[in-house]
């Protein structure tokens, strides 16, 4: 918004005719004598708004004129921005959903293994053990995929870091499940691509090695895993866990 007076806007519109930007349609005046640009939406697929170069030098063009026609460009610009950072959002999130199911759904298998330990039958445990190792290294697989996904996410976040939308209001009007753990992108890295969810499984893991050893006669240790299986059984870290 920006302060003119009613002759100079009235002359400035006339100077400006075909001069518009496409979106452009119109001005509305605010109660405290500002006027509000009024555009189509943009849907963030168009080119970036560009003020022509030579509007500052075209004589036929009034200050008021000039500075309306800059004041337009930059809305245009802005608006336009806002909808690209929407856009870009929803084509990094593109098979997210998949992802982010399968990484809930392998976490979910691992605690209801691990939680059934304390009441598995002694016939039962050693298969139970083996189970909850399969089902801990599902959980990491799909947690690497995940943070991987993410990552993508977090990097459109960083590139319209000082635009006018918040992480947030992109997020909400991209259409993203607020359930999902996505970083900066400061927190990932090419030597370490899943730094979220994946470590959070393993120390869940870490966690969880005291419920591998059966209590009474339980003293005995769980059944030592085969070559390449994770040595200890574990928990996932918890879909929407706040990362640190």
């Amino acid at each position: 918004m920006f302060v003119i007076s009613p002759d100079d806007h009235q002359q400035a519109c006339a100077e400006l005719e075909g001069r518009h930007h496409p979106h452009y349609r119109g001005t509305a005046p605010t109660e405290f004598g500002n006027l509000v640009l009024v555009f189509v939406p943009f849907t963030g697929d168009e080119d970036e708004p560009a003020l022509p170069a030579d509007h500052w030098h075209d004589r036929a063009l009034s200050p008021a004129g000039r500075q309306l026609l800059a004041a337009e460009y930059d809305e245009a610009r802005s608006l336009w921005r806002n909808a690209r950072y929407v856009l870009d959002l929803q084509i990094a999130a593109t098979g997210c959903t998949g992802r982010w199911t399968a990484y809930t759904r392998a976490r979910q298998e691992m605690d209801d293994l691990a939680a059934s330990l304390a009441s598995t039958p002694d016939t039962q445990w050693r298969s139970t053990v083996y189970r909850l190792i399969t089902a801990q290294d599902t959980a990491l697989a799909a947690a690497t995929a995940w943070d991987r996904k993410a990552r993508g996410i977090a990097d459109v976040h960083a590139a319209y870091l000082h635009g006018s939308l918040t992480r947030i209001e992109a997020a909400e009007k991209a259409g993203l499940d607020p359930a999902w753990v996505v970083g900066s992108d400061s927190d990932y890295s090419s030597w370490d691509p899943a730094p979220l969810t994946y470590p959070g499984a393993r120390r869940g893991g870490e966690r969880q090695q005291p419920a591998a050893v059966r209590p009474g006669r339980r003293g005995a240790a769980a059944p030592r895993p085969g070559p390449g299986a994770r040595p200890r059984p574990g928990r996932a870290a918890a879909p929407g866990a706040r990362r640190r």
